[in-house]
């Protein structure tokens, strides 16, 4: 029985009729299904190239302010050229990311950029910088999913003010 069955199976394949539409079918999904996929690929690995280059330009604003505040903390006011900048690249983050985490993110580090590093004059350099790397991990999720890497920690990284005050209370002792 399974015999016959193998036989009709074989028979099918092996008529001319068959061979050919098969051999019509794939050369027409190569002709126009190939140039779709070969599209889509291609925009989206142009899209990724353009948010990856909009997180550097990001990256290397933020840490030129950082610089310049911890030179002047007081009296440091970035150049017109450099908000000219920094207007642009917030544009293309705008233009490029979509989740309101990361626009939220971006936003907290540009209400931070002014003199004595937000409308209060309380917030630190380290500070700035938790709010820098929390908009670069949004910023780079969207790109290049990060699951593992910080899912893992337990705790956000401290930053050398707070290792100094921990050393600080532990050489004080109880």
């Amino acid at each position: 029985m399974h015999g016959d069955r193998n036989r009709e199976d074989e028979a099918v394949w092996t008529n001319p009729l068959t061979i050919a539409l098969v051999a019509v079918g794939s050369s027409l999904l190569t002709i126009f299904l190939t140039p779709w996929l070969q599209r889509q690929f291609w925009r989206k690995q142009r899209r990724d190239e353009l948010r990856l280059a909009a997180i550097n330009e990001f990256n290397r604003l933020t840490s030129e302010f950082l610089t310049g505040f911890l030179d002047a903390p007081e009296t440091y006011k970035p150049t017109l050229e450099w908000f000219a900048a920094y207007n642009v690249v917030g544009g293309n983050i705008y233009a490029l990311f979509f989740s309101r985490r990361t626009a939220e993110a971006c936003s907290k580090v540009g209400v931070m950029i002014s003199p004595g590093l937000g409308p209060e004059g309380k917030q630190t350099a380290d500070d700035f910088v938790k709010a820098r790397n929390a908009a670069l991990r949004a910023l780079y999720q969207e790109v290049i999913p990060l699951t593992n890497m910080h899912a893992r920690a337990r705790r956000p990284r401290r930053t050398e003010s707070e290792m100094a005050e921990l050393k600080t209370r532990a050489s004080d002792g109880p």
